[in-house]
């Protein structure tokens, strides 16, 4: 990951970041039928992965490379499920859809996709971003899912984790894990001379952040299971104490202030 972490203390984080998501259900989702062939048995051993196609989101009055980039996010996410094999792109025969139209199913599976997701990033009067998506099962040839979300553009990234779990949780049953955060110790200098750092970034290693500076050693990171707050352990002089961290202002506290 960027060639920084050498040792890696690892606790995941899949709460809300504090951060203001507006979802709303734009289409009426109709249920599939009992034999529709993309629903994912994931309690064998053996999985063949599902082959998805995920054309570039189209761009209304926005970025057409943002666009692209939340795209490729999510394909990588469920690719690395082991779940997926998203299609190469390459190999579509329909070009340029559009999340409002009805996708030429036929076109789809004979490339073999059996599941299809469209979608369309647009920009708001109010400078938010607007991403839509609709998830068809090919072979059915039926809507499975459609949703909106509404964000800040510099929060793109994460809507596309956000999307991405959708759409794994719509396909298996079971909740997605792509918009989740680790905490871990980075390590960087000589043997004699480590220097140890709290740490977090995205589960794909993205938008990595440091959380302390370095002067003191930083041990067992851990976050809160109902916050947005890690504890862990500092050792500033010769005694440690147990520090608690807030991620979204960078606060920290020790524990003997908590008690005060």
């Amino acid at each position: 990951m960027r060639g920084i972490l050498k040792k890696l203390s690892v606790f995941t984080n899949r709460k809300a970041r504090g951060l203001a998501f507006v979802l709303a259900s734009f289409v009426v989702i109709a249920p599939l039928p009992a034999a529709a062939l993309v629903e994912i048995d994931i309690t064998q051993g053996n999985i063949e992965p599902l082959p998805i196609a995920l054309p570039s989101f189209s761009a209304e009055g926005g970025d057409g490379k943002l666009a692209a980039d939340m795209t490729n996010v999510i394909a990588a996410d469920l690719k690395r499920s082991g779940l997926f094999r998203p299609l190469d792109p390459a190999s579509f025969i329909q070009k340029n859809m559009s999340v409002n139209s009805t996708p030429r199913f036929g076109d789809w599976r004979q490339i073999s996709a059996q599941a299809l997701v469209t979608g369309t990033v647009t920009k708001q009067p109010d400078g938010r971003l607007r991403a839509e998506f609709r998830l068809w099962d090919v072979f059915a040839a039926e809507q499975m899912l459609g949703q909106q979300f509404y964000t800040t553009p510099d929060n793109w990234r994460r809507l596309a984790h956000i999307i991405a779990d959708a759409i794994y949780e719509r396909l298996t049953g079971e909740k997605g894990y792509f918009d989740t955060r680790i905490v871990f110790v980075d390590e960087t200098g000589p043997k004699d001379k480590r220097v140890k750092r709290l740490a977090i970034m995205d589960q794909d290693g993205a938008n990595v952040r440091y959380l302390t500076r370095g002067d003191d050693l930083v041990l067992t990171p851990r976050f809160s299971p109902t916050s947005q707050e890690i504890t862990y352990m500092s050792y500033g002089g010769t005694d440690p104490s147990v520090y608690l961290l807030n991620i979204e202002t960078d606060s920290a506290k020790s524990s003997a202030t908590s008690r005060a």
